[in-house]
This record gives C-alpha cells, sequence and structure tokens, in this order.
C-alpha cells in the first residue's frame, strides 16, 4: 500500500493529477478506511477549483484518521479561501496538536495574524514554522537527495530577508 501511495504522490508533485487519482481510487478499492487517500484526493480536487468536494475528502480523511494533521491543515485552507478566518485558525490550530512538528501549519497561522496585523503572533508562528522546515532538512530523506539541503538553505535564507524586510516597513508606517 505504501508503494501505490509514494506513486501517486509522486505523479501528483510533478502535476499529473489524473494518474495520481487513479492510484488514490484503487487504494480506496482495496483498503475504504485509508485516511491519506482521501486526503490527497481533496488536494487533487482544490488543484482543479472544486473546493466543495475537496472539504467532504477532507472531512472523511479526519473521521477515519482524527490524528491526520495534512487533512486538517487541508481543511483549514479551505475555510481560508472562503473567508472563514475564525474557522482556518480552529483547524490550523487543531493540526498543530495533532502533529507540533508539522510547519505548515504554523505558517497557515502566521498567514492569518499577519492578515489580521497581529505583528507579534505573526512573527513567533512564522519562525516557528521556518525552524521546524529547517529542522526536516536534516532529516535523512532529505540528506538522500543531491542538493535539496542547499537548496532549502537558500530557500530559507530568502524567507528570513524578506520577515526582516517585512518588519521592517511595517514599523516605517
Amino acid at each position: 500500500m505504501d508503494e501505490l501511495l509514494n506513486r501517486a504522490e509522486a505523479l501528483m508533485e510533478r502535476g499529473n493529477y489524473q494518474e495520481a487519482r487513479t492510484i488514490f481510487n484503487q487504494i480506496l478499492s482495496i483498503d475504504p478506511n485509508n485516511a491519506k487517500a482521501y486526503n490527497k484526493l481533496g488536494v487533487i480536487l482544490v488543484q482543479e477549483k472544486d473546493s466543495i468536494k475537496a472539504k467532504a475528502y477532507f472531512i472523511k480523511a479526519l473521521e477515519l484518521n482524527p490524528t491526520l494533521s495534512s487533512a486538517a491543515s487541508n481543511l483549514g485552507n479551505i475555510y481560508f479561501e472562503a473567508g472563514d478566518l475564525k474557522k482556518a485558525e480552529e483547524y490550523y490550530k487543531n493540526a498543530i496538536v495533532m502533529d507540533p512538528n508539522n510547519p505548515v501549519p504554523y505558517n497557515n497561522l502566521a498567514v492569518i495574524y499577519k492578515r489580521g496585523k497581529d505583528l507579534d503572533r505573526y512573527v513567533k508562528f512564522y519562525k516557528k514554522s521556518v525552524e521546524l522546515s529547517a529542522h526536516r532538512i536534516n532529516k535523512p530523506q532529505f540528506k538522500e537527495k543531491k542538493g535539496a539541503k542547499h537548496i532549502y538553505k537558500i530557500v530559507l535564507s530568502i524567507l528570513a530577508v524578506l520577515l526582516v524586510l517585512y518588519l521592517l516597513t511595517s514599523y516605517v508606517r
């Protein structure tokens, strides 16, 4: 099952959503309670601009696995895009409780706090997101990929510079 999941995720990364969808549906025909497959199908639906169906898939993923942080974060994204920032914030916070080492919901909360001009919480959650992302870079699966660590360091450096620029321009206003 893991091999099928990995293959479908690789197809998604390359933007081949139709083949990925076929494999995720195959996984669900074998294991109808596979929360990861529902979550990934939801991501594909988001890419196809079908947030209503995507939301149903994320909810199903959470029903099957109430600790699937990525599904909670993805559901938060649905609410964020719909303009319901309170509900989005709730799901991002739940995602953090489910997996405190997942940098994505920290970053998503930072975006909400930035939008709300809550600079202290924005900086706190953004820094935590960057810290966790950097920690993930040092994991063995990233070390195996030639040059990946170097690329992530560059990206993190750029993000840090952007944060400093944002903070500086915020104080000038």
